[in-house]
């Protein structure tokens, strides 16, 4: 049975950061995790740091799946921790063999060098303990149990694990946006996305039916499991009313009306909240609205930035994303298709035109602040 009584936490993009940007970062880390841990009923002692990894003093099991939810960490090892001394690392690798069969190895990393032995010595002596107490073959190539030894300080964490994180930066150190967020597969990718290089978003739902308004929710709720630590709060505006007017008057730009209120209605509020940019799900020629002719109409004039992380991903791409994260079965369960959509929506638009169709249906707030052609 495996038995660990400390979980070693890396981190790879944080380290590259000046030292003062880096202790931000890892406070932020550490308190995402202690959030994240208490939210998710893992029984934990404490989160520390200890030279440039973190440790989390835990037996409970539930922590290796919940520990990945915590964007920021590269990968993490349930370990045995012990003193860093030759007999007790000697003793918590031989317990560490006891988990694996076949051949193994010894992985040594002192990442912190007061230990007097070599990384490289240091494996060798470990080793040869390891075979003696247990008959097992060494095989540096192609182990069937790498058994990982890593130095700080006066400690030492032995492991034979490691369960690679998604990376990134940990939320909420790279300030907020608005997340457009409908009912589809696409927009929760992109707003977690954004999540993984740090930044708070603040889910904003353009509501067509209650249906979607529910899938929108439940997909909140899974996005708010990587959050923890950073308040995640949805906003939910009525948008039907729109959609049928400018449908009836308009009907090949409605998709293109569509996206240009939702755009325009985002940066004032991201304006009003003090947020940096707007972020979409478009994938560049999947939909009407996104072609690169559209996208441009849609987005003139904006005072905030529009990020659209998914701009060049096949949907193929996206879907795997979705199904990692756990928004995908959420969003094909939403079975209702767009009732405003055209049969032959507009895709090559240009904003001349646009004016025009806008004047024409008393729409000018949808053209405010552009008045050149």
């Amino acid at each position: 049975m495996r038995e660990f009584n400390a979980l070693i936490i890396r981190y790879s993009e944080i380290g590259l950061k000046s030292s003062s940007i880096r202790s931000y970062m890892e406070r932020a880390l550490q308190r995402n995790l202690e959030e994240t841990y208490r939210n998710e009923g893992v029984n934990f002692l404490k989160v520390i740091k200890r030279a440039a990894r973190l440790i989390a003093y835990t037996k409970d099991p539930k922590v290796r799946e919940v520990t990945k939810l915590v964007l920021g960490i590269s990968s993490y090892s349930p370990s045995l921790e012990t003193d860093a001394d030759l007999n007790s690392i000697a003793n918590a690798a031989e317990l560490v063999a006891e988990w694996g069969e076949g051949s193994f190895a010894i992985r040594v990393q002192r990442v912190t060098k007061e230990f007097p032995m070599t990384s490289l010595d240091l494996a060798k002596e470990i080793g040869a303990k390891v075979k003696e107490s247990t008959g097992r073959s060494v095989n540096l190539d192609h182990p069937d149990q790498e058994i990982h030894i890593e130095l700080i300080g006066g400690y030492a964490y032995v492991s034979d694990e490691k369960i690679r994180g998604y990376g990134g930066l940990p939320v909420g150190t790279q300030g907020k946006v608005l997340a457009l967020i409908s009912g589809g597969i696409d927009s929760p990718v992109a707003a977690w996305l954004l999540m993984r290089r740090g930044a708070q978003i603040i889910p904003l739902h353009f509501r067509k039916s209650s249906a979607e308004e529910e899938t929108f929710i439940k997909i909140v709720n899974v996005l708010r499991r990587y959050s923890y630590g950073v308040k995640m709060e949805p906003m939910i505006l009525e948008h039907g009313e729109f959609l049928s007017e400018i449908s009836r008057e308009a009907r090949e730009w409605t998709c293109l009306l569509c996206k240009r209120r939702m755009l325009l209605t985002a940066n004032r509020i991201a304006k009003e909240i003090g947020a940096h940019g707007i972020v979409t799900g478009d994938s560049l020629g999947q939909v009407a609205s996104q072609t690169l002719a559209n996208l441009e109409v849609e987005s003139r004039c904006l005072e905030k930035p529009v990020f659209r992380p998914l701009i060049g991903m096949d949907k193929e791409d996206i879907v795997k994303i979705a199904k990692e994260i756990g928004t995908y079965d959420i969003s094909i369960s939403y079975k209702e298709s767009c009732p405003f959509a055209p049969k032959r929506p507009k895709t090559l638009a240009n904003w001349r035109n646009f004016l025009k169709v806008a004047e024409k249906i008393g729409r000018k707030e949808i053209i405010s602040g552009c008045n050149g052609a």
